[in-house]
């Protein structure tokens, strides 16, 4: 880090000297979609005839700014899924305007997982350790069951990885799946799946686009400690009525979206799916095809443009998830999300968006058994008002604000439903918190080969009463028995607080027109923890909330990368190196008890982590064929930090967190074929996840018990896996209205039976192991989709 604010010292000094002294003035405007009217972020804005390669990117907004010596200029507009423009500019004064509309270009042959953003932004832009995806191609990746899924689109990237196969979550840089901030317009999901993992909660139909943060996380975000995945719904077509949906083995889905009024001011997007596994369910033997499940998610936006440059939007989210094992329990969990945003540009350089966001997640499990007829529920709401101003003047984009959230937690309450149960009704106090944020943050561009991205987010965390905190005897390991005094506390008075300031950093060091070095740091802090002794998210996880003796966890990231663009942008070339830095981890004592525990804090652990590792990507842009090969080695360490043997885990030594895959190998391809079909290819290779095993057994009141003396000691078998897909575009010539396309694929081609889990039997005086795997034999599947 010394290292880096001296590097910015050094150049900072030298930057007068490096300006030239030829005048430059001020060329703007905006991209935009010339049949929606909406803005295309990320176009590439490059001048093709001149002195230099001047060029950049649009921003969120469609906006541009380029300063440029005097003169006719022929400059380029292109964008991943539009036709490019040309532009003859005249350069003869200060603050020229040119506004641009992009046409849509449905022969587009993209990779699946590259985003409709500038060709030469994996140079020229400021951020490193980012992922966008492409919505429009997201249909020719092969999936399981042909259902379009954002979030498995992301495992095929360096860096991101999963449980296993059809775990609920996923897991960037090693970090657990609570490290990841999702936000849907700004609104947090707090459960991403349906079916227990399978699939994503998450409509592709609806999602205008997708951006996740590996790392360079940008000021106005915070929350959590490895990533931040940002996803906006579309804000609905300005023209005219469309209307979208498909019908596939599992799910059937339909959106539609326009103008409501004849003004084209107001327009809605609304659309759903529903899911019907039970069929596929009764395929199954026993005791599978007993199993019974069910899901539906809706989405709904209101967009109101309440004149030039000023606009309103209020979006709703709901989802429903069920699940029915054949013997005794149902498994039950929901999410409800709502986003008020207003957006104003004050002037050509000024705009300001105020967001108010609510989010509800609730989870029930209910016993059906005769004697045990009971629901157990937690929930978790929060409610978030924040305000965004961005000023961009020449040569910067400041942006700064603020914003006040407030914290609502059930961690468990129990009561029996039947008259003959044996069930107790239990229920642990609510958990209450606020936190206030602040942040500034400045992009710096003061000579053409040099970007710096600095700011700092501060932070301010209570949590509140009422509630209860315990005191635990010094030198004493934490347990029940060592409390010694048990503080009440009422309603608004604070139990813990906990803050401070989050430093952020990027630079982006221009070393050849198609080569650029970035290095990036940034402090995070996670109040809001995943209480979970499973490998994978359940939904009987529950949330809690920083306190007296669970303090927040904090992360430290640096990387450093080098990106390298290839023969006109046809393939990029990236290296990344990261390293963390983590403490306050959370992790369990052997033999916790976690489901309605009064005295929780007694069985979790405080630990310290450190991740590291090299990143890997080769993406071909261009062509007739298409694709990304991915590559990461990492590694994630744990250590528990106590001196209390009671407390120890692998007698107090480091050892690999249940996340910790060393070796991560993905190749996805596209070949596009005459008549509108596409042939792709998905190969997934990665090393096993850590487990623990039985070291041996013993006897106890004549019964034999399992040793597990070493956490995650042990590895399961690696994972490897070919899928391929069939896809028909029906559109004969571009702008075709009415269309439908076809889906074939086959995921786990060669029916690997990947091990998800390990379990031990004993059978006799033998040891007997056992493989669980979610998918062991090939899966066939077919979906139609339809545009009209």
């Amino acid at each position: 880090m010394q290292r880096i604010l001296l590097f910015i010292l050094l150049i900072t000094c030298g930057l007068t000297a490096s300006v030239s002294g030829q005048p430059r003035y001020l060329l703007r405007g905006v991209v935009t979609d010339a049949i929606t009217g909406k803005p295309v972020a990320g176009a590439s804005v490059a001048v093709r005839r001149g002195p230099g390669r001047l060029g950049t990117r649009t921003d969120t907004l469609g906006r541009y700014k380029l300063l440029m010596p005097a003169g006719i200029f022929s400059i380029g507009y292109t964008s991943i899924g539009y036709n490019p423009r040309v532009r003859e500019v005249s350069i003869e004064r200060d603050d020229t305007v040119e506004n641009v509309d992009l046409k849509t270009d449905i022969r587009q042959i993209d990779e699946v997982t590259i985003t409709g953003r500038a060709p030469d932004a994996n140079v020229s832009a400021a951020q490193m350790s980012v992922v966008r995806l492409d919505m429009k191609t997201l249909k020719n990746i092969p999936v399981v069951f042909g259902e379009v899924d954002v979030l498995k689109a992301l495992l095929l990237q360096p860096g991101i990885t999963s449980a296993g196969e059809g775990a609920a979550g996923f897991n960037v840089r090693g970090g657990a799946a609570d490290q990841n901030l999702v936000l849907l317009d700004g609104a947090p999901i707090f459960n991403t799946s349906h079916l227990l993992g399978l699939l994503s909660n998450l409509s592709a139909d609806a999602i205008q686009d997708v951006t996740l943060y590996k790392g360079g996380i940008p000021a106005n975000y915070g929350g959590r400690l490895s990533s931040l995945l940002l996803l906006n719904t579309k804000p609905g077509n300005t023209v005219r009525v469309e209307i979208t949906g498909g019908i596939g083995l599992l799910t059937s889905r339909l959106l539609a979206n326009g103008p409501l009024t004849r003004n084209r001011k107001l327009t809605f997007v609304a659309g759903g799916r529903i899911a019907y596994p039970n069929i596929l369910l009764r395929q199954f033997p026993e005791p599978t095809r007993k199993n019974r499940a069910f899901f539906y998610d809706l989405n709904g936006r209101l967009t109101y443009r309440l004149g030039a440059g000023s606009q309103l939007s209020l979006t709703a989210y709901h989802a429903y998830d069920n699940f029915k094992f054949p013997q005794d329990t149902l498994f039950g969990w929901q999410s409800t999300l709502a986003t008020l945003r207003w957006s104003q540009r004050l002037s050509d350089k000024l705009n300001l968006n105020v967001t108010a966001t609510h989010s509800d997640y609730r989870f029930f499990l209910d016993g059906l058994t005769p004697q045990n007829t009971y629901r157990f529920q937690s929930d978790v709401r929060q409610q978030d008002v924040r305000a965004d101003w961005i000023w961009t003047p020449k040569r910067h984009r400041l942006e700064w604000g603020g914003g006040f959230t407030r914290y609502r937690l059930g961690p468990g309450a129990i009561r029996p439903t039947g008259s003959d149960t044996n069930i107790n009704p239990q229920t642990l106090p609510t958990e209450q918190a606020i936190e206030w944020a602040g942040y500034l943050s400045d992009e710096w561009t003061p000579v053409p080969w040099l970007t710096v991205q600095a700011g700092v987010r501060w932070v301010a965390f209570t949590n509140r009463g009422p509630g209860v905190s315990y005191q635990y005897a010094d030198g004493q390991a934490r347990t029940p028995q060592s409390i010694t005094d048990t503080l009440r506390f009422g309603a608004g008075q604070a139990l813990a607080r906990y803050g401070g300031p989050e430093p952020r950093l990027i630079l982006r060091v221009k070393l050849a027109p198609n080569t650029a070095l970035k290095m990036s740091y940034n402090r995070t802090r996670q109040f809001l923890q995943l209480i979970s002794n499973t490998t994978s998210i359940s939904p009987a996880d529950f949330w809690k909330l920083s306190n007296p003796n669970v303090p927040p966890q904090v992360g430290d990231q640096t990387a450093v990368g080098v990106f390298q663009n290839l023969k006109n942008n046809q393939y990029e070339v990236s290296v990344e190196l990261y390293q963390k830095r983590l403490t306050n981890l959370v992790e369990y004592r052997n033999g916790a008890t976690l489901l309605l525990n009064p005295t929780l804090d007694a069985d979790l652990l405080r630990a310290s982590g450190r991740a590291y590792g090299l990143e890997v990507s080769v993406q071909k842009t261009k062509g007739l064929i298409t694709g990304l090969l991915a590559y990461t080695y990492s590694r994630t360490l744990a250590r528990v930090n106590t001196t209390y043997t009671l407390d120890q885990i692998n007698r107090g030594n480091e050892y690999p967190t249940t996340f910790d895959r060393p070796h991560n190998l993905s190749i996805s391809s596209q070949w596009k074929w005459k008549r509108g079909w596409t042939f792709g290819t998905n190969f997934v290779y990665t090393s096993g996840r850590p487990t623990t095993y039985p070291d041996g057994t013993y006897r106890l009141n004549g019964v034999a018990v399992f040793d597990f003396s070493q956490r995650n000691a042990d590895r399961l078998p690696d994972y490897h896996r070919l899928d391929v897909s069939f896809t028909k575009d029906g559109r004969r010539e571009p702008g075709q209205r009415r269309y439908a396309n076809w889906s074939i694929s086959f995921y786990n081609v060669y029916a690997r039976r990947n091990a998800y889990s390990v379990y031990f039997q004993r059978l006799n005086i033998t040891t007997r192991s056992y493989q669980l795997s979610v998918f062991g034999s090939i899966i066939p599947s077919v979906s139609w989709n339809f545009n009209y």
